[in-house]
């Protein structure tokens, strides 16, 4: 049997007795975009396609139940829809709890965002059944505390900056982003955690993932690829497609003291010809 998810949407005793049709289409939209996004950003790399087997107003709540199928009806799926739905299961509890999972920082989370702050206007309650999962609930009391978990993310229209270069980080933990093995890391200047997602050959270059923690953990990192960058200016994620151990080593004072960096001139000289004062 194909896993399955119900969402109901309930009115607020605010708006009347019936829900707009706007509020209870954008919200089931968003609940389900937010479960695609987190199998897969790119809607190609997804194996799931989630059906509508079944939609009703029982007045004054809608339901509608999906089920997960295949793309390819010669490839179960059902390993992936538990896996699918357990994250989405996970990211909903955890962020009502008042924390955001480190993995949910794109799409999944900005469509669940806005289906959180649907529930404190037009929409009373929202419940999502998950076939394997305890109930979840939506009241606006939980609304506003996962809204607060979710307020560093980009809004959907958030201008975002990319770059080619390399970090400075340590590994403190290991994660996935959407299906690419991923670690967390304290980038070494912000000293901020940031998502590091690591392509298949950069993965299997450490082995499998449950020897990870030994092999990552800990570590300082120089890793290189595409930084991408908020409106905020502040790293938001590192698509790696290199990484070096950062070696340090123990130098004497007095060894450093030796050191004649400024080739005999004074430091103003010096400050002058590097700046290029010297050639006018």
């Amino acid at each position: 049997m194909a896993k399955s998810v119900s969402i109901t949407v309930h009115p607020s005793d605010l708006s009347g007795e019936y829900l707009t049709v706007s509020d209870a289409m954008k919200q089931v939209l968003d609940m389900i975009g937010a479960l695609e996004g987190i199998e897969a950003g790119d809607s190609s790399e997804r194996q799931i396609i989630w059906r509508l087997t079944e939609a009703h107003t029982n007045s004054p709540p809608f339901t509608v139940t999906a089920e997960a199928f295949s793309r390819d009806p010669q490839i179960s799926v059902s390993l992936e829809a538990d896996r699918v739905t357990h994250l989405y299961a996970v990211a909903i509890s955890t962020v009502l709890a008042g924390t955001r999972p480190d993995w949910l920082e794109s799409e999944p989370g900005k469509l669940l965002k806005r289906a959180l702050k649907r529930n404190l206007d037009g929409v009373g309650h929202t419940d999502i059944v998950i076939e394997g999962e305890p109930a979840l609930i939506i009241v606006p009391t939980s609304a506003r505390i996962g809204i607060e978990a979710l307020a560093d993310l980009d809004p959907v229209e958030d201008a975002q900056r990319t770059e080619y270069g390399t970090v400075e980080c340590q590994v403190i933990g290991l994660t996935r982003y959407y299906s690419s093995p991923a670690i967390i890391v304290i980038e070494r200047l912000s000293r901020e955690k940031v998502v590091c997602v690591l392509t298949a050959e950069l993965a299997a270059e450490v082995g499998p993932e449950h020897q990870w923690s030994e092999a990552w953990e800990g570590r300082q990192l120089r890793i290189g690829g595409k930084l991408t960058y908020g409106s905020d200016g502040k790293l938001k994620r590192i698509n790696a497609s290199f990484h070096e151990p950062v070696v340090w080593a123990d130098i004497p004072v007095v060894a450093l003291k030796g050191l004649d960096i400024t080739a005999g001139r004074t430091v103003q000289e010096h400050l002058d010809e590097f700046w290029g004062e010297r050639f006018g």
